[in-house]
């Protein structure tokens, strides 16, 4: 397993610190489901508070691709939950009870989807700031896939506490698209692909690397190393030159788990 360990010690301690609490008559679980709005659009969550008494830490999820609604989190949820952490899960704007459109992003439209997509979630930071339960200043951003060109949008714009991506692309969606269309639904080797990689000359769409460039987020990568839908390698390849540039991030890379990280022998860790 490849580390950075200086920064993802540094993070553990980061998201840890924010699930301390000194309550010590706390206060039961409770679940709630609303409506926040970004702009014109309404957006259908619903919020999880653990069991604490005072003002708790919490995480906004971001969604991966397709139409993925509140309950596309749960997987991520419980495990914040258990540490201590409210979580704020929603449905995608245009799916289940979200307005707006639901849009199947490519490399023509990316831009303006992302960033809508990160609006709604910088909205549902707000809307956790302006709660009386939840600590402001400790709120993280996390989700999986997609969602990884998403969420660093969206600590642009909301100065999270901190981010955790689980394969998530730092390549452009162009990059992206090529290298799945190459891998994703055959057996081909991943050599042949990372060898090919380099000759794409079509459309980049959404590039995340001006975004990653100037972050001060602490953020944690978790790569699987043998993944058909993003390339592995470059994405550590851009990590690693962030970090090198003083970028507060960490990648943990797990040897042979694919994309679905939750379906790997490897997700207890």
């Amino acid at each position: 397993m490849l580390r950075s360990l200086t920064v993802a010690a540094a993070l553990t301690v980061a998201v840890a610190a924010c699930s301390n609490s000194t309550s010590r008559e706390p206060r039961p679980a409770a679940s709630s489901t609303g409506f926040f709005a970004n702009g014109d659009v309404r957006l259908s969550y619903q919020l999880d508070l653990p069991a604490r008494s005072g003002r708790v830490p919490a995480v906004v999820f971001g969604h991966g691709s397709g139409q993925l609604d509140k309950t596309s989190c749960r997987f991520l949820a419980g495990g914040f939950q258990q540490r201590g952490f409210a979580t704020l899960c929603f449905d995608k704007r245009g799916v289940g009870q979200s307005g707006g459109e639901y849009v199947n992003v490519g490399t023509a439209d990316s831009e303006r989807v992302f960033a809508d997509l990160a609006g709604d979630i910088a909205a549902g930071v707000r809307f956790l700031r302006g709660h009386p339960q939840i600590e402001g200043s400790r709120i993280g951003l996390a989700g999986a896939s997609q969602a990884g060109w998403i969420v660093p949008l969206a600590a642009a714009a909301a100065r999270p506490a901190f981010m955790i991506l689980l394969v998530g692309p730092t390549v452009s969606v162009g990059e992206e698209i090529f290298y799945s269309r190459l891998v994703e639904f055959n057996d081909a080797p991943l050599d042949e692909a990372y060898r090919q990689l380099p000759a794409f000359t079509g459309p980049l769409g959404f590039d995340p690397r001006p975004v990653l460039a100037t972050l001060d987020v602490p953020g944690l990568w978790l790569l699987g190393a043998e993944d058909r839908s993003i390339p592995t390698p470059k994405t550590i390849a851009i990590l690693d030159q962030l970090i090198a540039e003083g970028r507060p991030f960490a990648r943990v890379v797990l040897p042979g788990v694919g994309h679905s990280l939750r379906m790997s022998a490897a997700w207890p860790e």
